[in-house]
């Protein structure tokens, strides 16, 4: 694996990583993490590997990200500096525009895990230069809507969000909810979009209305066993409000949250199936 550090026009190097350098223009799929992780959680260093080998076995280039403040990339430089947004508008465009860079423009597909899908659907929705890159497609695992959320959703979201604010950071190692612990502000504001049951920016645009505007091919993945972050009714907000003409929800049983990466069983059923429905976008070599 080759890494990289591209900057954003805010000034945060973030870290990008490539499993296997290419120059045929295959396919690349951008695998996004989501909050209290990193790239790694696409990983497993024991064979056969995860979901980023996976997909590497199945012809894709293959390219990982650290957001700000996760993995190998800038920690907040103060507190409560950084919000969700960042995250939208700066870390999205600036990996975005790398692995084009460096693929000479092939067929890019954001594949991104709870909050890192969010992020790549509320990129695309936002309007853009008529320059804007249109993804080949959209994979989101274990990503909800805000409008069926739940109670216990909420209620955590709630818990998340105070903690957030009043800390500077949210706890989550120490919880044992993941690798990482969340700078205060972005998961503040990423948690809030949950209790309100709205996506709305800082300058009052609407994410959630604007995912109508977003045409790439999308799919969202969820597990039957997910009943707190990503139900499949939380996830079927996104599907049936996101404009592709070609789009679906897939559901796999006894899967989790996490082990939708992380479980042995997804590669039975979930992996393949999220790689044909690419495989039959995209031309892979």
């Amino acid at each position: 694996m080759s890494d990289r550090t591209v900057r954003t026009e805010d000034g945060v190097d973030l870290a990008l990583h490539r499993l296997r350098a290419y120059r045929d223009g295959r396919p690349a799929a951008l695998l996004v993490h989501g909050a209290f992780s990193n790239h790694n959680v696409w990983l497993r260093r024991a064979h056969p590997g995860g979901f980023a080998h996976y997909l590497l076995g199945r012809g894709l280039d293959v390219w990982l990200a650290d957001l700000r403040h996760h993995g190998l990339s800038g920690r907040e430089p103060g507190r409560g500096q950084w919000r969700f947004e960042d995250w939208i508008l700066r870390d999205a465009p600036t990996l975005i525009g790398r692995v084009l860079d460096e693929t000479d423009g092939a067929p890019l597909t954001w594949v991104g895990h709870s909050a890192g899908g969010a992020v790549g659907l509320c990129w695309q929705a936002r309007p853009q230069p008529e320059t804007k890159t249109q993804l080949a497609a959209i994979v989101t695992f274990g990503t909800p809507g805000p409008t069926r959320v739940g109670i216990a959703r909420r209620g955590f979201a709630a818990i998340a969000a105070a903690t957030g604010r009043a800390l500077g950071t949210f706890p989550a190692r120490w919880l044992g909810m993941g690798s990482e612990n969340e700078a205060g502000r972005i998961i503040a504001d990423w948690m809030t979009w949950n209790i309100t049951g709205r996506w709305v920016g800082q300058d009052g645009f609407d994410y959630f209305n604007a995912l109508s505007s977003v045409v790439s091919p999308f799919l969202s993945v969820t597990g039957g066993a997910d009943y707190v972050f990503a139900p499949a009714a939380s996830c079927a907000d996104l599907v049936e409000r996101v404009g592709s003409r070609r789009k679906a929800l897939a559901v796999h049983p006894g899967l989790t949250h996490r082990g939708l990466l992380r479980d042995p069983r997804a590669r039975e059923r979930c992996w393949p199936e999220t790689a044909g429905w690419l495989q039959e976008l995209v031309s892979v070599a």
